[in-house]
């Protein structure tokens, strides 16, 4: 086997095979390959193949652009196949070539139903079916999305792989030694990955509020993926932030936007790996100047967005490296379309080009910015709901099985065979009523059925 890997290669390959070559010429062209790997590997010969077969470094870059549902079917060619596709190593360069050039990238949408847009295209909004019933999108990271399913149980899924993940239930501790009559509740999620301890994490807030709606405290508990357990975080000093999420996950770290002292907002950050929080310095503006703050992420990088009321605008400052204030630029300022400002702005994506961005505005349009002209085109969705939030999700093979990147894609619950099983069980229950109901009839008319 290592002796076909290093061979080499007489048939003519393009210098960039992912540009040139489709998912069914590469699965023709690598299937080939792997059939004379198993050949060689079981025939004792040293007659050369007739037929040349790809260098590894080609297949596994081919491999690496594909889709991840393209692999997925890929995977039943032979049992080399599957054991590749699915393996630590490639499941990470896949990853890894996918954030890199930006591909594999779709949006996905909550509030009215979950809802999937291929960012290529943008045409059509397509209606995702998770395992539960939910429309609550809280966050998604490396093709997982954590999601609140029935009596807000948070779970993790892939749309990719179709496996799910639901979390332990964590009980709460009570200020005070109270209980759940002296308080009202209010949660928030977030979610993460932490790559030097190559574990995925969420992080979850509870705030109690007394009988006059005044804020008591909060517990902050953080599940790993890879022990498959909570953990307290001491002391945690915050209230909740009012959105849908805790925070905006950007090198392993939340991200919120919080009043903290005196009034002013801050951006405050939470370390999933340290479990430490501490505040962003934002850029150089006065405080009075926006009437509303939001943090956003895009392109790994942290985004501030700065509602300005009086200007009717908003502007984007985008920090390209994270910790260092001075590296915050104004990255837009933008308008509504039709003279109203959007109250609500949230970058999304670079074009291909990167000389656009792609916008959320008011959870009810996307709209082209166009960084060069400063002009704005709205996007025509099919489908696309008249309400939604959206987040940018990269399709992936990363598994749910005990956390991280070092494990094969097999883990986690197939909602596939559940509900194949499913099926199963209605099909077996209609057969035991048809002949209850059969066995009736004949001891109750003395039928012969």
């Amino acid at each position: 086997m290592e002796r076909l890997r290093n061979d080499t290669c007489s048939l003519r390959i393009p210098p960039s095979p992912a540009t040139s070559t489709t998912s069914f010429q590469a699965f023709v062209a690598i299937s080939e390959s792997f059939t004379q790997m198993e050949m060689a590997s079981s025939i004792a010969t040293t007659v050369p193949s007739k037929m040349p077969n790809l260098p590894w470094e080609i297949i596994v870059d081919i491999l690496s652009r594909l889709p991840a549902t393209s692999l997925l079917r890929f995977r039943c060619v032979s049992k080399p196949w599957c054991s590749f596709i699915d393996s630590p190593d490639f499941i990470k360069i896949h990853l890894s070539q996918s954030q890199k050039t930006s591909s594999n990238l779709s949006l996905i949408l909550g509030f009215l139903g979950i809802y999937s847009i291929d960012f290529d295209s943008l045409d059509c909004a397509r209606v995702l079916r998770p395992p539960f019933s939910t429309s609550d999108v809280s966050n998604s990271c490396n093709g997982l999305v954590l999601l609140m399913g029935p009596n807000q149980t948070p779970f993790l899924w892939s749309p990719s792989t179709r496996k799910y993940k639901t979390l332990p239930d964590s009980p709460l501790k009570y200020p005070d030694d109270g209980d759940a009559s002296s308080f009202s509740l209010y949660k928030r999620y977030g979610f993460g990955y932490v790559d030097q301890e190559d574990d995925y994490k969420v992080f979850r807030v509870v705030e109690f509020r007394g009988p006059d709606s005044i804020w008591v405290g909060s517990e902050a508990k953080i599940y790993s993926l890879k022990s498959n357990s909570w953990k307290m975080v001491e002391d945690y000093p915050y209230p909740l932030p009012r959105i849908k999420g805790w925070g905006v996950h950007v090198n392993g770290v939340l991200h919120t936007v919080l009043c903290i002292s005196n009034s002013e907002k801050e951006i405050v950050a939470f370390d999933l790996r340290s479990e430490e929080n501490y505040t962003v310095r934002k850029p150089d503006f006065s405080p009075v100047e926006y009437v509303d703050l939001s943090v956003s992420a895009m392109a790994g990088c942290l985004c501030l967005v700065g509602f300005r009321k009086y200007r009717r605008r908003t502007d984007i400052w985008i920090m390209k490296e994270y910790g260092v204030k001075k590296s915050w630029s104004k990255l837009l300022s933008i308008a509504a379309l039709d003279g109203e400002p959007y109250s609500i702005v949230s970058p999304l994506a670079y074009s291909k080009t990167g000389d656009e961005v792609l916008l959320n505005c008011d959870d009810e349009k996307l709209v082209w910015y166009d960084l060069r002209r400063k002009t704005t085109r709205e996007v025509n969705v099919r489908g696309l709901p008249f309400r939604f939030y959206a987040e940018v999700f990269i399709g992936s093979l990363v598994p749910l099985e005990n956390g991280g990147l070092n494990r094969g894609v097999s883990g986690g619950v197939d909602e596939i065979e559940i509900r194949r099983r499913a099926g199963r069980q209605e099909k077996r229950k209609g057969k035991d009523t048809r002949r209850k109901r059969d066995d009736f009839l004949s001891e109750g008319f003395k039928l012969v059925l």
